[in-house]
C-alpha cells in the first residue's frame, strides 16, 4: 500500500481550489492530490477522468504494470469510499486491461474543524488532507 507520509503538499493546488464548497471541487481536489502524489513516486499517469461517477479516475503505470484507481473523497467527518456495484466495476474493467484495481480514499478537513458535520469549506478555509493510502481492491 502506498500512503503519503512524506508528500509536500502542492501549493498549486490550493490556489485552484479555493473554494471548496461543491462536491464536483473537493473531488477534482482528491484526483489532484493523488495524482500530484503518485508523479511524485515515479508513476506515469496515462488517463484521468474527473467525473466522481465513473468507477476509475486514474490509469497509471509503473515498472510496466498498470493500475486502475479509484478515487473517492469526502468532507471531514466523512472518507471518501467506494460502494459494492463501483468495486466491481473496477475489478472488471482492471481484468480487461490486465490493470491492477485499487482505491484511494481521502477526506478533505478544515483545520479548526469541529466534531459537526460540514457540507463543504468555505472559500480560503485553510484545510488538511486525510489520506491513508492506496490499496488493492479484490
Amino acid at each position: 500500500m502506498l500512503s503519503n507520509e512524506n508528500l509536500t503538499y502542492n501549493n498549486k493546488m490550493s490556489d485552484i481550489y479555493k473554494n471548496l464548497n461543491s462536491k464536483q471541487n473537493i473531488h477534482k481536489l482528491g484526483i489532484n492530490y493523488i495524482s500530484n502524489f503518485l508523479e511524485q513516486a515515479g508513476f506515469t499517469i496515462h488517463e484521468v477522468v474527473k467525473n466522481p461517477d465513473h468507477h476509475f479516475q486514474l490509469l497509471v503505470e509503473v515498472s510496466d504494470k498498470s493500475m486502475l484507481i479509484a478515487v473517492r473523497t469526502a468532507s471531514y467527518p466523512n472518507i471518501g469510499s467506494i460502494d459494492k456495484k463501483t468495486k466491481k466495476r473496477l475489478i472488471k474493467e482492471a481484468e480487461q486491461l490486465n490493470a491492477i484495481p485499487h482505491f484511494a480514499g481521502l477526506t478533505i478537513k478544515p483545520l479548526e474543524a469541529s466534531d459537526t458535520e460540514l457540507d463543504g469549506l468555505p472559500e480560503w478555509e485553510k484545510f488538511e488532507v486525510i489520506f491513508s493510502g492506496i490499496s488493492v481492491v479484490r
